[in-house]
């Protein structure tokens, strides 16, 4: 959700876009110079760092943006409820879950019970305070770590739910990360992932915390490489103007 932009692609070089993720040496958008940021211990460690520095509330969660959650619910809510509503329901996961915010306020509406990964323990220990002991008896599982070192079990889930979270990962890690979430799908589940997205250039990096939000264009290159179906994608509406726009995509 930053509005920070620190570095941007500014090549006329149209083979080198076409290009966007073919180096898998490099840890995030390949024609895209990240400083500090070359090595995939460095690149997870920055942002890792700022989250554990976080208040374990939901205006933490949000990075200082507390007052978004209600309308942010409220669309997610809109927008899932289409989307399932001939599906089955009987388990999903909630990819940097934090404290549950997503967990107790959108999926528990609509599933019969949720996993929570998050690579802090702090913010997972939170999760029980917070939603109240009769909806996190309803969590069946958490896991502490990143989505990059995360190994979901095969035709496990009916939705694969990821906000906010791909601005952390790697375009390499995230290519693998969509291919062993597409393996854990049950039949007719689906991956959401709900994100920011850049307009007028290739990326755009956050040295605040850490987060490369990508343009469309690398976000279907990236899709295309995991092999991956795009089923569906939606700009979010009446996202403040001042933060990059919002997108949902459906994979499968």
């Amino acid at each position: 959700m930053s509005q920070v932009v620190t570095i941007e692609n500014n090549s006329p070089d149209e083979e080198r876009k076409e290009n966007l993720v073919d180096d898998m040496d490099k840890c995030v958008i390949s024609n895209c110079l990240i400083q500090n940021m070359m090595n995939k211990e460095s690149f997870y460690s920055y942002s890792k760092s700022y989250w554990q520095e976080q208040p374990s509330t939901v205006d933490g969660m949000l990075g200082g943006f507390g007052n978004l959650t209600f309308a942010d619910l409220a669309n997610s809510a809109e927008f899932l409820a289409k989307l399932t509503k001939n599906s089955d329901t009987t388990l999903a996961i909630d990819c940097g879950a934090g404290i549950g915010r997503i967990t107790k306020g959108l999926l528990l509406n609509i599933y019969d019970k949720v996993e929570m990964v998050d690579t802090c323990q702090e913010h997972l220990d939170h999760a029980k305070e917070y939603m109240g002991e009769k909806l996190f008896s309803r969590v069946s599982a958490q896991h502490c770590c990143g989505l990059e070192d995360f190994h979901p079990e095969a035709n496990k889930y009916d939705l694969v739910w990821i906000q906010w979270v791909t601005m952390y990962i790697s375009d390499k890690d995230l290519i693998e990360v969509l291919q062993r979430f597409q393996k854990s799908l049950r039949p007719d589940g689906f991956i959401v992932i709900k994100d920011n997205v850049c307009e007028r250039r290739e990326c755009a990096v956050d040295n605040e915390d850490g987060s490369v939000t990508r343009s469309v264009r690398i976000f279907e290159e990236i899709f295309r490489k995991a092999g991956v179906t795009i089923v569906q994608s939606k700009r979010e509406k009446g996202f403040p103007k001042d933060l990059y726009p919002l997108q949902y995509y459906v994979l499968q």
